[in-house]
């Protein structure tokens, strides 16, 4: 049994933005990790709602919060990209990449022959071009990086569970 379902709801978060992070390399399993974070992270302030509703003091509280939460730009694009992921496609990310390849060769001073046939130059293997991500990004928010986005909201919806905890639990 779970003692504190919004405290668990905040590790699920924490959880799925760690294996995005994780996970930054590959397109595919990227996405799958934003899409739960997404809706782990918005399902923090429901679980509170829930577990809290009754407590004497919270819907006062809890009211003010809300109203600063839905002021808050940030918070907000967090809910929209979750309402995009969920119920319509998932959410767009770009990326920034780098890539590189490797050649051998072997130097020669003016004059001297090659010590191998052209056959075996021919033949060498080539290091395999590879690709690294270097930056995942909402384009449609300002092409705002999506890892230290989504740390961010994480870190603010955090920090008003631990109010709600010292106040309610």
């Amino acid at each position: 049994m779970i003692n504190n379902p919004t405290r668990h709801k905040v590790k699920e978060a924490e959880f799925h933005l760690q294996n995005a992070q994780e996970h930054y390399q590959e397109d595919e399993v990227f996405s799958y990790f934003l899409s739960a974070f997404l809706s782990a992270a918005r399902s923090i302030t429901f679980y509170m709602q829930k577990q809290y509703g009754k407590v004497s003091g919270f819907p006062e509280w809890y009211c003010i919060e809300q109203i600063k939460m839905v002021a808050d730009a940030e918070l907000k694009y967090l809910n929209e990209a979750r309402v995009e992921d969920v119920h319509r496609k998932p959410v767009h990310t770009g990326a920034t990449r780098a890539s590189s390849c490797g050649i051998d060769a072997i130097l020669l001073k003016e004059g001297e022959e090659c010590p191998l046939s052209t056959e075996t130059v021919v033949s060498q293997d080539t290091t395999e071009s590879q690709n690294v991500t270097l930056r995942r990004y909402f384009a449609d928010r300002d092409y705002i990086e999506t890892i230290e986005f989504c740390s961010s909201q994480l870190s603010k919806l955090t920090t008003l569970v631990a109010e709600c905890e010292s106040r309610f639990l």
